[in-house]
């Protein structure tokens, strides 16, 4: 058999029939055409032009890798932020900040009107007579119209002596 081109398959019609409207004008079998002259030397393939490199592997120890394969060299860290951080995000600081305002105002608000849950209609009915003998308390104690005054002096004298004795007079 020669080396200088593929085999070719007979071109019959049972192995073109399943096609039988489609005929190429030319013929469509590759031709691998051999050099002329002899080559001698290392022989490389076209794959293999790629340089091979040493890498450590997982365990430390040194491994062919073709260049192509090998990982990138390693990039130097990048400096590091030590500025120091807040505790807490600030926008989250703002947003608690907010629940605990609201809930603060909900509770005060609850707290001052707390006392009005307990007031019913007996209650108003109290307040209302309340008003109403506070209202007419002054005209029934003073016996018509008529106002009498009366003038009361009070004069307290007060005389601190040593060791905490004290003496008051009253003089009416």
């Amino acid at each position: 058999m020669s080396t200088d081109r593929a085999p070719e398959t007979p071109r019959t019609d049972a192995a073109v029939q399943p096609n039988r409207l489609y005929k190429p004008s030319y013929d469509i079998t590759p031709r691998y055409e051999m050099p002329l002259v002899p080559v001698s030397g290392a022989v490389q393939l076209h794959d293999e032009s790629d340089p091979v490199v040493w890498v450590p592997d997982a365990y430390g120890r040194m491994i062919p890798m073709r260049r192509s394969a090998a990982p990138g060299p390693m990039q130097p860290m990048p400096p590091r932020d030590l500025s120091p951080q807040p505790l807490l995000d600030p926008r989250a600081q703002m947003i608690a900040a907010g629940g605990v305002l609201a809930a603060g105002t909900g509770w005060g608000i609850g707290q001052a009107l707390a006392p009005l849950a307990g007031v019913g209609a007996g209650g108003l009915m109290w307040i209302a007579l309340a008003v109403v003998g506070w209202k007419l308390a002054p005209s029934l104690t003073r016996g018509g119209g008529t106002v009498e005054r009366h003038e009361h002096h009070t004069h307290v004298t007060n005389t601190n002596r040593g060791f905490g004795r004290s003496t008051t007079n009253v003089n009416h």
